[in-house]
């Protein structure tokens, strides 16, 4: 019996443990006089392949922006005393799914995001209109949602600022 009820556990353990921890970036907001608005994520890659899930800004968050500002610059850094990460691409995706940093159908053509994550050094991009070939200021007009492609350091620690003006 002991041994019936020992493997029924490894069974079940055994799963769970391949797993790990998934990637997860969590969100502040701050708001300056001069109608700025900062939007800090701070992320932590998953413990099995350094990816984090696309993430929208929350509930709270998008109130403050939506329908009165527009997306004026993403800056990326390494976090301090964190794991540094790979350098990777960074997408800010509107309701649509228009990459507010340029890219074209989901590729790097044009990509102001891309290798906007460095291992070491501070980063920014800003809204890119690839059509145009110009950079504008992109207005808040519903979801916009964080999507980091290519890190791929176990348990990267790294912060995306979202900086927004009226």
């Amino acid at each position: 019996m002991k041994k019936i009820l020992l493997t029924i556990a490894l069974i079940l353990l055994i799963p769970a443990l391949s797993y790990g921890a998934a990637g997860v970036c969590t969100q502040s907001a701050s708001e300056f006089s001069g109608g700025f608005v900062k939007i800090t994520f701070a992320c932590t890659g998953a413990s099995t392949d350094g990816s984090i899930p696309n993430t929208a800004l929350s509930t709270a968050n998008l109130a403050l922006v939506e329908g009165t500002h527009y997306l004026y610059r993403v800056t990326t850094y390494p976090t301090s005393g964190g794991t540094a990460p790979d350098a990777a691409d960074v997408f800010v995706l509107d309701s649509a799914g228009q990459d507010l940093l340029g890219s074209v159908d989901g590729g790097t053509t044009a990509n102001k995001g891309l290798n906007l994550i460095h291992p070491t050094l501070t980063k920014s991009a800003f809204p890119y209109e690839p059509t145009m070939g110009t950079f504008y200021t992109a207005p808040v007009n519903g979801s916009l949602t964080l999507k980091v492609s290519n890190q791929a350091t176990i348990s990267a620690n790294y912060t995306i600022e979202m900086i927004f003006s009226r």
